[in-house]
């Protein structure tokens, strides 16, 4: 069984496995700070990106790119990935 793991930019949260709706592209993500990993990628504060500019830039748009559009039309929790 995965270990959880405490976010290490904000130490609010644990770091929970997510995935694109689109595509299917797995990610890990602290759903308090919203900071997001790629699978494969160490969760470490130094590599953490941030949701809204992941997500903007897979969308092509720029700037906030949840005006139309909230976290299920996107984002979805997944299975354990074993992160």
């Amino acid at each position: 069984m995965p270990t959880k793991q405490v976010c290490p930019r904000c130490g609010q949260d644990w770091v929970h496995p997510y995935r694109f709706i689109a595509d299917g592209t797995p990610f890990s993500l602290c759903t308090e700070c919203d900071s997001l990993w790629w699978l494969g990628e160490a969760v470490e504060a130094a590599h953490a990106k941030f949701l809204d500019d992941v997500v903007a830039e897979r969308l092509g748009v720029e700037g906030n790119p949840w005006g139309d559009l909230v976290w299920p039309d996107v984002i979805e929790p997944a299975p354990d990935h074993g992160a």
